[in-house]
């Protein structure tokens, strides 16, 4: 029931009291009652719409008090909705962070992986290279060596044979210049006669 409609009675029975006392207005005591009874229902009606008022009042602050509740539950959902939203959020781009961070790592390591198997790739095939310089310069050098030792022995052959010649040249010259009863040959004719040479060497 809204508030106009209970108020409603207690208007009518006091106009109807007031009907009532304009109709006994010429009895004195039938007056004072009257009035006694008009100031005792406005009372009873004032007291009724406090009443109800303060019902009023009570239901209003009760249905604030509701409304206000369910607004708090509705934003501390909406809080724990977002809340929970942002943890997801947070926990998906923490692992798509990682998820990066470990192909990148990955990716970072193969690489080095394969410089690092092209680097010894490239170091085997020069160490290769150069022990086959070295093969060849050594091959080379004891060839070189071989040859000059021929050379050597050579050249010692020749030198022992000529100091051999020279030695019996010698021999030849003091034989011939002890012999007394023979003019002594020349140099230039012992050596232009190949058989004398011969035969001094004999």
């Amino acid at each position: 029931m809204s508030e106009p409609e209970r108020e409603q009675p207690t208007h009518v029975s006091a106009a109807s009291g007031l009907a009532r006392s304009a109709e006994a207005a010429d009895d004195p005591d039938a007056v004072g009652e009257r009035v006694a009874a008009i100031l005792r229902a406005a009372e009873d009606a004032a007291k009724q719409i406090r009443a109800e008022a303060r019902l009023l009042s009570d239901r209003l602050l009760q249905e604030a008090r509701e409304s206000a509740e369910a607004k708090i539950a509705e934003l501390t959902r909406a809080a724990e909705e977002s809340r929970r939203e942002a943890d997801e959020y947070a926990r998906d781009l923490r692992m798509a962070v990682e998820a990066y961070a470990k192909k990148h790592r990955q990716d970072a390591e193969e690489g080095a992986r394969r410089l690092t198997d092209e680097a010894d790739a490239r170091a085997k095939v020069l160490l290769e290279s150069a022990e086959e310089g070295a093969r060849r310069i050594a091959e080379e050098a004891h060839r070189q060596q071989e040859r000059l030792r021929a050379e050597t022995q050579r050249l010692e052959d020749r030198r022992r044979h000529a100091l051999n010649g020279v030695r019996k040249l010698m021999t030849t010259l003091e034989e011939l210049l002890e012999a007394p009863h023979q003019p002594a040959p020349t140099l230039d004719e012992t050596l232009a006669n190949p058989r004398r040479l011969g035969r001094e060497r004999a």
